[in-house]
């Protein structure tokens, strides 16, 4: 839990563009209607553990769930 914790606690929020890595298997795609926010808490989790970091990606109103989902993961 501690590895969690300090990965959270790094988080850095990048432009997608700037990333060169085509292997994506670490993005979570919110979207505000599908699931609800603590299945993206606990899948986080679960991606933070296994690659120590996780790329957000949201449109539209998923972008309001996707804030809050950050402000979650830091707490």
């Amino acid at each position: 839990m501690e590895g969690i914790t300090e990965g959270v606690n790094n988080l850095n929020i990048m432009d997608s563009s700037a990333s060169n890595n085509n292997n994506k298997k670490n993005r979570i795609q919110v979207s505000n209607t599908k699931k609800p926010l603590f299945f993206y808490v606990n899948l986080a989790k679960r991606y933070m553990q296994q690659y120590n970091e996780v790329e957000l990606s949201a449109l539209g109103m998923g972008i309001l769930l996707c804030t809050f989902f950050l402000t979650v993961m830091k707490s």
